[in-house]
């Protein structure tokens, strides 16, 4: 991880990530103490059948792809291209404190939107890089159950530290890490209700 000191003119560089490996033994799995999450909220309702042209389940996938999955107060994406692809090295930019924020990466495993026993599932999965305050994959997606018509955004991980600053600071970390998701789900129902936002 590498803090950016915004009040010193310090910026993200997303270059300096993309050589970097996977974070060490991130590809055996998750083990039995890791944390596992699943944050899924219902944030719209559509019509049965696909996702709708302009609907919230396209206005939430527009969103994911982009990386804007959390509020901008609280992350900002850093991307060579929107929308992501698969190997595509995710920029993640949390703002620590005024001026302060902290800067890691993980890279694109796989791109998703298609239906599979009747839910169109939209979005992306990613691994840790080397030097990510956390090892693990995340996967986030907006998903419509084309029976009923709800939209679900659903954000599934499974962590653990992946430094010993992290590891030290487990309580808060993992704390933050909750917040984090929670503030997504609150952040994408938003995006699923305005109109403005598939504008853009």
């Amino acid at each position: 991880m590498q803090w950016i000191l915004k009040v010193l003119g310090g910026k993200p560089r997303l270059q300096d990530w993309e050589d970097r490996p996977v974070s060490a033994t991130v590809e055996q799995g998750p083990r039995p103490s890791d944390n596992r999450d699943c944050f899924e909220q219902e944030v719209a309702k559509e019509v049965a059948g696909e996702p709708e042209q302009g609907g919230p389940h396209r206005r939430v996938a527009k969103s994911i792809m982009a990386y804007e999955i959390f509020p901008p107060t609280v992350v900002s994406p850093v991307l060579h291209r929107v929308p992501i692809q698969v190997g595509d090295t995710v920029g993640i930019l949390f703002h620590f404190f005024p001026g302060v924020d902290l800067f890691c990466a993980a890279v694109v495993l796989e791109c998703f939107d298609e239906a599979r026993e009747g839910i169109w599932r939209t979005g992306f999965k990613y691994r840790t890089l080397s030097g990510h305050p956390e090892l693990g994959e995340e996967t986030f997606s907006v998903e419509k159950n084309m029976g009923t018509g709800a939209v679900v955004v659903a954000l599934r991980s499974w962590s653990r530290a992946g430094t010993w600053l992290t590891w030290l600071g487990a309580p808060y970390t993992r704390y933050s890490q909750i917040r984090a998701n929670k503030s997504a789900l609150e952040y994408l129902a938003r995006v699923a209700n305005s109109n403005d936002h598939f504008s853009q």
